[in-house]
């Protein structure tokens, strides 16, 4: 980014974005695009507020006349966000509520600019409801960064946003074909899933990828890492056996640790796991009875849950389903660093 005083200006190299700052009068900026103004935060739409003893800063952006904005990322509702009360905060739950694993505070709108709040925190939006000409956003604390990308059109605004944000690698060829998947079902075994990729190989639909979802592992030891041997006695063998047909493998995993899991007392014994402030292990009955969370703030926890993972990469697993993470507390807990 370059500064000058020239009319009060600061400009920002991607989409010739420029702010305007006034020297004189109530505060107030603008976010302008070859002198024309895409949104401002006008007197007294930035405010640091109390609620219920907790303090909040608070943002509005204003929109034009027929502006519509879009983004906000995975929400079960109308596609245009205009009118609309969303809190950012990945949750468990289904597409009958408001709850959604996959929040980013971020959105763009019909004028070809976008805005990100870069916040690791809850972030409530009120889009065109509370204000109708204008994007509120707030978050508990006294900072709230963002990021306004200036386009000019949606397309440079999203290359723009994930310049910053980071792009993923292009996932390899294989992993764009049909994948196979055993869904959440308790009654498969070896046999169950040979079949059925013999039964897709005999309809002539090719198969890339089979997925092995829960219960590969045992019931109520997640994440173990194992295979459950009553119902694969053969792991290895039985991955070649696929593999052999031009087939890749995919696992679900977690980062929980059941207390039945085989590593819970691994992981308690070296300090791998979350623990309160007492310092024992965090513990809560969530998705499975004594369930820990792995610490990934801890290095040798991160080793250590990698070589897990790494054992069955070199059995012939492909590729990891990486699901949950929402179960992690937001208080109570500490983090304990070798």
């Amino acid at each position: 980014m370059s500064t000058g005083r020239d009319e009060d200006q600061a400009w920002l190299n991607a989409g010739c974005l420029s702010v305007v700052v006034p020297t004189h009068g109530e505060w107030r900026f603008a976010f302008r695009r070859e002198n024309q103004i895409l949104t401002e935060s006008e007197p007294r739409a930035a405010a640091l507020l109390t609620q219920n003893g907790e303090t909040y800063l608070r943002e509005q952006l204003s929109l034009q006349t027929g502006e519509t904005v879009y983004g906000l990322g995975e929400h079960f509702g109308p596609f245009v966000k205009n009118g609309q009360s969303i809190d950012s905060w990945n949750e468990d739950s289904g597409t009958d509520s408001e709850l959604a694993y996959k929040n980013v505070p971020f959105y763009l709108t019909s004028q070809g600019y976008g805005v990100l709040v870069n916040h690791p925190g809850c972030v409530s939006f009120e889009v065109a409801s509370h204000h109708v000409s204008r994007v509120q956003f707030s978050a508990a604390g006294h900072s709230l960064d963002y990021y306004v990308f200036g386009g000019p059109t949606i397309k440079t605004v999203l290359d723009q946003y994930t310049a910053l944000s980071g792009r993923p690698a292009l996932p390899p060829e294989w992993s764009f074909g049909l994948w196979l998947s055993t869904s959440f079902t308790t009654n498969y075994n070896e046999q169950a899933i040979l079949a059925n990729i013999e039964r897709m190989e005999a309809l002539g639909i090719p198969i890339r990828v089979f997925h092995f979802d829960c219960f590969w592992m045992k019931e109520l030891t997640w994440c173990s890492f194992l295979w459950d041997e009553r119902h694969f006695p053969d792991p290895a063998g039985m991955l070649r056996h696929i593999k052999d047909k031009g087939v890749k493998i995919c696992v679900w995993i977690n980062p929980y640790i059941a207390e039945a899991s085989p590593l819970f007392a691994e992981g308690a014994a070296h300090g791998y796991l979350l623990h309160d402030r007492e310092g024992n292990v965090y513990q809560v009955d969530h998705w499975q009875p004594g369930m820990a969370l792995v610490d990934f703030t801890h290095p040798a926890a991160r080793a250590w849950y990698a070589s897990k993972l790494k054992a069955l990469v070199d059995m012939g697993v492909d590729a990891f389903k990486t699901d949950f993470g929402e179960r992690i507390p937001i208080q109570g807990c500490s983090v304990l660093m070798a």
